[in-house]
C-alpha cells in the first residue's frame, strides 16, 4: 500500500487474484513485478521482481493490475521451478490459453535465470490434467516409466455400458489419482453422488472390467507424491508397468485406441 513507482500483481500473488489452482510454496511472498532489467529482492515478505513485460500482459483483477495467465504461469514456472511450474501452466491450460501463448510468454526470458525449467514446464503441459494432483500424478508417472508420452482424460468404453474416463493412460497401462474428494459428498467438500461404499465398490467392479478390455491400472494417492513415500510409489508403479506389460502388452489395444479418437472428436 505504500508502493509509490509503478508496479503490477505478479507470479503466484497474479495467480491468487485470477483464482488459479496451484501449488504454494512453503515460504510464500507478495509479488509484484515493475520494468526494468531481471533482477528480484526481498523486503518485508514482498518480492520485488525487476522484468520486461508487455503493456497487453497486463489486465485488471478486482481493480489491480495483474499480469495476464500465461504470463503468471511461466513467472511461476521460472521462480519456483518443478512441480510448481507443471501445476501452473496446466491450470492456465484449463483456462483456455494455449500452449503457444506460454511459448510466447516466455519468448521475452531469453538468458533470464532457471529459464530451462520454464520450457519444460510448457513442454509437458497437458489441459487434460483436471486439477493439481492429476499434474503431481502425471509427473510422478513420468518420473517412474522414464516417458513423456501419457495420454490423459482417457475414455474407454465398458462391456457393462458404463464409459470409463481413466486420468491418464500409458501403453496398455491406465492410472487413477485418488482422494478423499470421490468418497465425500457435495455438502461436505467432495464430489460422491452416492455413499462411499458405493463409490468403492464401483471402482473395483470398473477396475475388473477395465482388465476384461485389456489394460492394467494403478492407483496413486497424494502421500505418494512427496518423500519419504515417493521412492517406494514410484517402485511400485514400476512393478506394476511390468505386470501390465508381462499380461497385456507394452501398447495399447488399436480397438481402444480407436474408440478412444471416436469418442473424442464426437464431444469436440
Amino acid at each position: 500500500m505504500r508502493m509509490r513507482r509503478d508496479f503490477v500483481i505478479s507470479h503466484d500473488s497474479a495467480a491468487h487474484e485470477h483464482g488459479l489452482e496451484i501449488l504454494l510454496p512453503s515460504d510464500p511472498y507478495v509479488h509484484i513485478t515493475r520494468p526494468g532489467s531481471t533482477n528480484a529482492w526481498t523486503k518485508y515478505g514482498v518480492k520485488h521482481h525487476l522484468a520486461r513485460f508487455s503493456g497487453e500482459q497486463v489486465v485488471m483483477v478486482d481493480e489491480l493490475r495483474v499480469l495476464d495467465l500465461a504470463r503468471t504461469a511461466v513467472d511461476i514456472a521460472r521462480e519456483l521451478g518443478e512441480p510448481f511450474g507443471e501445476i501452473a501452466c496446466d491450470a492456465v491450460l484449463r483456462r483456455g490459453v494455449s500452449r503457444s501463448e506460454l511459448a510466447t510468454a516466455c519468448a521475452v526470458m531469453t538468458n533470464w535465470p532457471h529459464v530451462g525449467r520454464t520450457r519444460r514446464a510448457i513442454a509437458f503441459a497437458d489441459a487434460g490434467a483436471a486439477n493439481l494432483a492429476e499434474t503431481l500424478g502425471r509427473i510422478l508417472v513420468a518420473e517412474a516409466l522414464g516417458v513423456t508420452a501419457i495420454d490423459t482424460q482417457f475414455p474407454v468404453p465398458l462391456a457393462s455400458g458404463r464409459l470409463a474416463w481413466l486420468d491418464m493412460i500409458v501403453g496398455a497401462h491406465g492410472f487413477e489419482v485418488d482422494g478423499h474428494i470421490k468418497l465425500r459428498s457435495p455438502g461436505e467438500g467432495g464430489v460422491a453422488e452416492h455413499p462411499a461404499h458405493e463409490v468403492v465398490w464401483a471402482e473395483k467392479k470398473r477396475d475388473r472390467d477395465l482388465a476384461a478390455e485389456g489394460l492394467g491400472i494403478s492407483h496413486i494417492i497424494w502421500k505418494d507424491f512427496w518423500p519419504p513415500h515417493r521412492a517406494s510409489a514410484i517402485k511400485r508403479i514400476r512393478e506394476e508397468h511390468l505386470e501390465v506389460v508381462a499380461r497385456f502388452g507394452e501398447l495399447m489395444p488399436e480397438r481402444l485406441a480407436r474408440q478412444a479418437r471416436e469418442i473424442r472428436g464426437r464431444l469436440a
